[in-house]
């Protein structure tokens, strides 16, 4: 399955001391063969995610830095497939968005912007730990992966 993912699985799945982190890292246990496709929305935005995240003191100082070096590299090396799209087109699609969904529900213009690109890229399914995005992207009709960890049942 391809895969969009959003800032915060990209900050579960790379950072170990995010509370989502084991729930990121489920995804390839779950679906050994997804793919989790690679954007020059992400470098920015989720690039960004890391320093901030750095900054805020939950990355130590530095991590930043090696965590973006490491990503940059699977990406070069395939390990995410990188697909390009057309801005236009995503800005449209985001507004397009914004004009059906958002007198209705919390919509903050990153998330539109999210979602519109992974419609705009063709992504199977959302990878996202933010509810309104979620909640945004299943309204668009987009399917979402739910990673909440599984329950074990009684026996």
């Amino acid at each position: 399955m391809r895969f969009y993912a959003d800032t915060s699985w990209w900050l579960g799945y790379k950072c170990r001391g995010d509370k989502q982190h084991q729930a990121a890292l489920s995804l390839f246990e779950r679906d050994p063969g997804a793919e989790v496709l690679w954007t020059p929305w992400q470098r920015i935005e989720v690039f960004n995610g890391f320093c901030q995240a750095e900054r805020a003191g939950l990355l130590r100082k530095g991590e930043s830095r090696q965590i973006i070096r490491l990503l940059e590299q699977e990406a070069r090396i395939g390990y995410w497939p990188h697909v390009e799209f057309d801005w236009t087109d995503a800005v449209r699609t985001a507004g397009e968005l914004r004009a059906e969904h958002s007198l209705e529900m919390v919509v903050r213009a990153m998330d539109l912007f999210h979602v519109a690109i992974a419609i705009e890229v063709g992504a199977e399914a959302l990878l996202s730990f933010d509810a309104e995005q979620i909640a945004l992207a299943e309204a668009a009709g987009l399917a979402v992966f739910n990673l909440a960890p599984r329950r074990r049942q009684a026996l």
